[in-house]
């Protein structure tokens, strides 16, 4: 889809916005909107939580329109604290928080909410500003942002106040503000859709694949096997010729690491590579987000140290249960403690014992074994009681190479649809980015 331009343009004086409108004015973000921030009442007062009032923080900026909050504070609370109640159609964005090295969460309140500290809320001049195009301006310029309003020197991403009052920004009157921001809803609605289809497509597949290792790696390959009860509830019947075993009894090593004295000011830009439960994935291992330690921490820690062909397992939290094999020629590294490390003995199959572990019935003896209910997470000696079947060696390498080429298929495709979703994003910030800056005339564009 094309569109036409405007007749005339100016320059910005803003490097990296270029030229706008004739028409647009250029005041500075504090000449359009009031800044208020938020506060945490309390902990040791119960009387200050679970009340009526969502309390926002990062992490419930996940959608566009927040209705609601994890977390809900007193009018008692409220009071003791430094946060303000926020009536409805505030602009809501994080102003200091790890996501900041890559998105700047923004959001409009739909009911009234009160803020913590890592938050501000932007109330805009009604003549001057619309919230909803204020938030599509900043989404098509996330990254230029990032840059632009950084806190210094800051050991958490922060965003600094004086930077973000000083933004200019490109303003149309209201009546085209408010003509850019429907235009907008209604072109990323269409986007935000297809990216969901590609999503359920990515999820159905996942479920495809473990489905397919779940069968391959309990009832093999052969369906006239002769077979036998397994005894244990979640196999069923297993080849009779395969033998049912603990987990421990094919392990030299079951353990986990710990995190570093000083905990996250520990960690460097570089050094030993230091594994954490969010770089630990079925897929294999996701190395994008990750910290290093010291030699002399590693050292420190010698016993977690990971190995080449070693089995990674999270066994806390909500990623409990995703494994992963190291690869061989893998970097040195260590762990910490969400992390355990399964080394094989000599006799048993690595390739095998981690197709196994990503299985649905293995997954339900993760669920299954967890500490009460607090789900804790998994210890050693429950790792060490898991149930598998394991066939013989020559079988064992006939399911390994069958998984290794219906694993291909499903990672195909799923890449394919990522990669579709990756060109629906950046098709999504180029069209509210040509929008809100002018670089395009949407004034005239019908919903169709």
């Amino acid at each position: 889809m094309s569109f036409p331009r405007y007749p005339k343009y100016k320059p910005s004086g803003v490097e990296w916005l270029g030229d706008v409108p004739e028409h647009w004015a250029l005041p500075k973000l504090k000449s359009v909107a009031t800044f208020s921030g938020g506060g945490t009442p309390s902990r040791e007062n119960p009387a200050y939580w679970n009340g009526d009032i969502p309390w926002v923080s990062p992490k419930d900026m996940k959608a566009e329109r927040i209705e609601g909050a994890e977390e809900s504070i007193t009018l008692e609370g409220l009071e003791s604290s430094a946060s303000n109640l926020l009536s409805p159609g505030r602009l809501l964005i994080v102003v200091r928080s790890g996501i900041l090295k890559h998105t700047i969460p923004i959001a409009i309140n739909e009911t009234a909410v009160a803020l913590n500290q890592d938050m501000k809320a932007l109330s805009f001049d009604a003549t001057k500003c619309v919230g909803r195009f204020f938030l599509r301006w900043v989404q098509g310029h996330n990254d230029q942002l990032l840059f632009a309003w950084a806190k210094q020197g800051a050991t958490v991403e922060s965003i600094e106040h004086s930077y973000l009052a000083q933004t200019v920004v490109p303003l149309p009157d209201i009546p085209e503000q408010t003509a850019i921001a429907e235009f907008l809803d209604w072109e990323t609605a269409k986007i935000d859709g297809l990216v969901a289809e590609q999503r359920r497509l990515i999820e159905l597949l996942k479920e495809k694949r473990q489905a397919v290792i779940s069968h391959a790696v309990t009832k093999g390959l052969n369906p006239h096997a002769s077979m036998k009860p397994s005894g244990i509830e979640w196999l069923g019947d297993v080849p009779k010729h395969w033998t049912v075993t603990r987990l421990g009894f094919l392990c030299s090593k079951i353990g986990s690491g710990k995190t570093p004295l000083g905990g996250g000011e520990a960690y460097l830009t570089e050094g030993i590579l230091f594994i954490r439960s969010q770089n630990v994935y079925d897929e294999g291992l996701y190395l994008t987000d990750v910290v290093y330690v010291s030699e002399a921490t590693d050292s420190e820690q010698s016993w977690s140290r990971v190995l080449a062909g070693d089995i990674l397992l999270n066994i806390t939290g909500a990623s409990l249960g995703r494994t992963c094999l190291v690869p061989d020629n893998f970097e040195p590294a260590n762990v910490n403690q969400h992390v355990c490390i399964l080394r094989l003995a000599s006799h048993a199959s690595r390739q095998f014992v981690s197709m196994v572990l990503k299985s649905s019935g293995m997954k339900a003896q993760f669920d299954a074994a967890q500490n009460g209910a607090a789900r804790e997470g998994l210890n050693f000696a429950q790792i060490s009681k898991l149930a598998l079947a394991v066939p013989p060696a020559a079988e064992q390498a006939e399911i390994l190479k069958f998984l290794e080429t219906e694993i291909a298929k499903f990672d195909t495709l799923t890449a394919e649809a990522q990669r579709a979703i990756d060109l629906l994003q950046e098709r999504r910030t180029a069209l509210i980015s040509a929008a809100v800056t002018g670089q395009i005339d949407v004034r005239q564009q019908t919903h169709n």
